[in-house]
């Protein structure tokens, strides 16, 4: 969530140690015999096995010690906000802090639409007081944005974490200050960035909380380049309506979008669909919310987004694996497993290991056999 300041898991993992079926894998400091007090950095010695077992998902052998990456707590911690009038002027000022210097980005910048801001603004008010200073104030607020030529049900708001030492926190606030004045944004202050920030840990629960009412959801990640990245969400939203109806599920799919970790490549997209099964056997109204996942990560590959950006493969997004990787690829991560694991004893089933991957190259490849 911070990734600007401190990285993502892949910078912070420097050496790993590895127990497999065939024995212990591990590379320059891992060796147990060794009584290294530090870990290298960087070595061009084949290759790397932190990137293999992070991209193993369990499959592979099990980890046994790790070298991590740690940084000083900062000194200082500060939330903000800006609105904006609507997804796309948003969109388009998230991409100019994208071309900032990383040491001048804020630790974390996250980008909501119109339906998760006016979430955190129903959680938040939920959880206050009501009375006439109460609506007196939500009153003013919805003036004032008027005002300026905003509306709640069309806004997008960014939330904003600066860390680092006092002078750092200064330097990021005058830069992103510049950024927010050109592109017209209003300051919507630090308790609203704190509560759009802290809506991050809270929406997991509320996914729970649905199941109570009928009401299944999930979140689907990608990363997608700048040059396509306004093209995936009207994309996914098309698809997952055009499904829903093709289904006939009862009332209308909720669909939400942030983007949440800015890279000089492109943005990433974390999305959110849940729906109403009310009616439905239990069977049949996961294999219908199945049916829209797997709509929604199609239109995301072919509007230009990856697989995944963090989530990682598993089983449910194995089936679409061939379409990112050769079979040559498959075939040779195959016969790695097969090199540590020869029994399958981690039998895991995730990512390119997983059945239904392993099915659709098999049957690749015999398409590839026997041609019509």
């Amino acid at each position: 969530m911070k990734r600007a300041r401190y990285g993502n898991i892949e910078d912070m993992v420097l050496e790993v140690r590895l127990i497999t079926p065939g024995g212990a894998v591990w590379q320059r400091h891992g060796d147990p015999k060794a009584q290294a007090e530090t870990a290298i950095g960087r070595a061009s010695t084949n290759i790397g096995l932190p990137a293999m077992v992070l991209g193993s998902e369990g499959c592979l052998g099990i980890i046994t010690s790790a070298i991590v990456r740690v940084r000083p707590l900062p000194q200082v911690v500060e939330y903000q906000s800006v609105i904006f009038p609507d997804w796309d002027r948003g969109a388009s000022w998230m991409r100019e802090v994208a071309r900032m210097p990383a040491g001048l980005r804020p630790a974390s910048c996250r980008l909501m639409d119109q339906n998760q801001l006016q979430l955190a603004q129903a959680l938040k008010e939920g959880s206050e007081q009501s009375g006439t200073w109460h609506s007196l104030r939500a009153s003013l607020r919805d003036a004032f944005l008027a005002c300026k030529g905003v509306s709640l049900q069309e806004a997008a708001a960014v939330t904003l974490v600066f860390e680092g030492n006092r002078a750092e926190v200064n330097l990021q606030k005058k830069e992103i200050s510049k950024l927010v004045a050109i592109a017209g944004g209003i300051w919507g202050g630090a308790a609203g960035g704190s509560a759009g920030y802290t809506l991050t840990f809270a929406i997991a629960y509320l996914r729970d909380f649905g199941l109570d009412y009928r009401i299944l959801s999930e979140s689907l990640e990608t990363m997608v380049p700048w040059s396509t990245i306004r093209e995936v969400w009207p994309a996914v939203k098309l698809a997952v309506q055009s499904k829903h109806r093709q289904l006939r599920l009862p009332g209308k799919p909720f669909m939400s979008c942030r983007m949440t970790q800015l890279y000089d490549e492109g943005g990433v997209l974390y999305m959110y669909i849940a729906i109403c099964t009310t009616g439905l056997e239990p069977k049949t109204a996961l294999k219908a919310f199945e049916n829209l996942e797997h709509a929604a990560r199609c239109a995301i590959l072919n509007a230009g987004g990856c697989l995944s950006h963090h989530h990682g493969v598993g089983k449910l997004r194995a089936s679409l694996l061939p379409e990112t990787q050769s079979p040559v690829l498959t075939q040779a991560l195959k016969n790695f497993k097969t090199a540590l694991d020869p029994s399958n004893i981690l039998a895991a089933r995730n990512g390119t290991w997983s059945t239904s991957a392993l099915a659709e190259d098999s049957e690749d490849a015999e398409a590839e056999e026997n041609p019509p």
